[in-house]
């Protein structure tokens, strides 16, 4: 049989599949299988800030220093939280929140109850498609954003955190070093 060439089922898809319809791993331990990559959250869920200089304490004590770090909301949307390799490394308080009201809003839209059906139906039929050959369906994509601004005048920093239709803003208090 020559390579290349598709299946009259997989002509049927209304995606391009992430994998080859035929094993990439004839024997051994796939990436799927491995526990890093099983029971890892995705990495599109929380978006990631990158830290450039270090953040200092009042005693002048390095308390933050430069790297990536994922950038989370509590559940009680209270305080945003710096994370770096699954550990909590600072709770930033927050001083504004916004939940863009519009999004919860269509739900009761007629319209949009239709077109959320539609929606429901063509996910369920690809997830049949990824069903048969055991992939996981991409998740849908969720707009993030990261961002840290130091304000000079008032020797502090802004912490910006952007999830789908939530906002929100954090400060920390630069010590004069």
């Amino acid at each position: 049989m020559i390579d290349g060439i598709i299946t009259p089922d997989l002509q049927d898809l209304d995606e391009i599949m992430p994998h080859a319809p035929y094993p990439i791993y004839p024997s051994g331990l796939n990436d799927e299988s491995k526990s890093h990559v099983r029971y890892a959250m995705p990495s599109i869920q929380s978006p990631t800030l990158t830290i450039v200089d270090y953040i200092y304490a009042e005693d002048g004590t390095p308390v933050i220093s430069p790297g990536h770090y994922t950038l989370e909301i509590s559940e009680n949307k209270d305080m945003l939280l710096l994370i770096q390799a699954y550990d909590v490394i600072a709770r930033i308080p927050v001083f504004q929140f916004e939940e863009d009201k519009s999004q919860a809003q269509k739900q009761y839209d007629k319209k949009e109850q239709k077109k959320a059906k539609k929606e429901k139906k063509k996910r369920e039929k690809i997830q049949k498609k990824y069903d048969e050959f055991g992939i996981k369906p991409p998740l849908p994509y969720v707009y993030s954003n990261a961002e840290i601004e130091f304000v000079k005048e008032k020797n502090y920093y802004i912490f910006k955190y952007e999830k789908g239709s939530i906002r929100a803003w954090g400060a920390v208090k630069q010590a004069n070093y």
